[in-house]
């Protein structure tokens, strides 16, 4: 007999640069591109275009200094494109091998499973980030020292990895652009997701071309640190983890709301008495955009937000709270019927036995000991 072919189980691959093979394969097209910049540095011919992408540039030297010191230009531009390559293709290893792995088990809907994947790259962002610039302030020597965010102002000169540091922030927050495309996300979720990429594009640059770098690595630690929380909870949430959920969950809203009130005071002291005492001009050429318009109007912006935030916040945990009381009053419910069991269980098996020596005791005296010569073989006397 003939056998039957067996079918493939796999699934045809589709054409090369067809639209589903650009979104299957992107991380693996993006990262070939980061490569020809990489490769690029190994050869004298190419090296001096190559570096200008992956090398921080407007570098100066300061007599005396133990290292390098940077300045802000339109080169940066070069740099903030490579590594927008490099967040996407971080972007997409997350995803495969951290998130999607996740998402198999938890079976979430559709609208569930992109708020979770959101949710788990901005924890990943927020963390490393706030991370790091916690880790620049314990190492700079101006660091820990509050009075230096306006002391010497304009701070024109970066460390490298101060300038590396606002590099990878600025291209962070461009590379979820494309990742609208990547990550197929429903333009429903658009003006949602751009309503906070925007004004941390804007947020992040204005600190960075203004010369504010000091501050914003303030802000931005402490910011990352409230976010993360708030990221952390919803992930909890989404993997039904409801215990750690509700732990943090309860902390959250004074954690958080501490976070914005620091913020607004390190902004407000400095906005209205640090910087005043320093000199003031609106001089481009050397950095300094220390006047009171742009004062007030970053304090106001900074102020705003975290007012903003933390009304979110509070809208947030308002929604939460009726499904957090739905779901302890069906624990509270499924607890007692555990309680009920044993105690049913007991008195039914007491109600039976009584019934059945009841149902013997109607029965003739012979009939009473053919009966429990049935149940309890051995103990009938002959």
């Amino acid at each position: 007999m003939p056998m039957k072919p067996v079918k493939s189980s796999s699934k045809k691959s589709p054409p090369i640069l067809s639209h589903e093979f650009v979104l299957q394969n992107h991380a693996d097209i993006v990262s070939c591109v980061a490569m020809v910049f990489i490769i690029g540095l190994m050869f004298q011919v190419t090296q001096p275009l190559a570096s200008l992408f992956i090398a921080m540039q407007h570098n100066i030297t300061i007599e005396g200094a133990p290292e390098n010191y940077y300045t802000s230009g339109w080169k940066d531009n070069l740099g903030v494109f490579f590594y927008i390559l490099i967040g996407i293709v971080i972007h997409a290893v997350i995803q495969e091998y951290v998130l999607d792995k996740i998402n198999r088990k938890l079976h979430l809907s559709k609208i569930k499973h992109s708020e979770f994947n959101e949710s788990g790259q901005l924890t990943a962002f927020f963390l490393s980030s706030a991370a790091w610039g916690i880790n620049i302030l314990v190492s700079e020597p101006w660091g820990l020292d509050i009075s230096s965010i306006w002391k010497g102002y304009p701070h024109t000169f970066l460390p490298f990895i101060l300038k590396f540091f606002y590099i990878i922030q600025i291209a962070y927050w461009l590379h979820w652009v494309p990742e609208f495309y990547f990550q197929r996300i429903k333009p429903i979720e658009y003006s949602r997701r751009l309503g906070y990429i925007i004004p941390y594009f804007f947020a992040v640059t204005l600190l960075y071309v203004l010369n504010f770098h000091r501050l914003g690595l303030w802000l931005l630690s402490l910011h990352y640190l409230g976010e993360a929380l708030v990221h952390v909870e919803r992930l909890l949430s989404y993997s039904e983890k409801e215990v750690w959920a509700n732990k943090v969950f309860s902390v959250m809203p004074g954690v958080y709301t501490l976070i914005r009130l620091a913020i607004s005071a390190i902004a407000l002291y400095t906005f209205v008495y640090g910087l005043p005492q320093e000199t003031e001009g609106l001089e481009m050429a050397s950095g300094n955009y220390n006047i009171f318009v742009i004062r007030m109007s970053m304090l106001a912006g900074i102020v705003f937000l975290q007012v903003y935030l933390l009304v979110q916040l509070f809208k947030y945990r308002a929604s939460r709270l009726p499904e957090e009381e739905s779901i302890s009053a069906t624990k509270a419910k499924k607890l007692e019927r555990k309680q009920r069991k044993p105690v049913e269980s007991k008195k039914s098996k007491k109600e039976s036995k009584k019934s059945g020596d009841e149902d013997l005791s109607d029965l003739p005296e012979a009939d009473q000991d053919q009966q429990k010569a049935r149940i309890r073989p051995g103990k009938v006397k002959p």
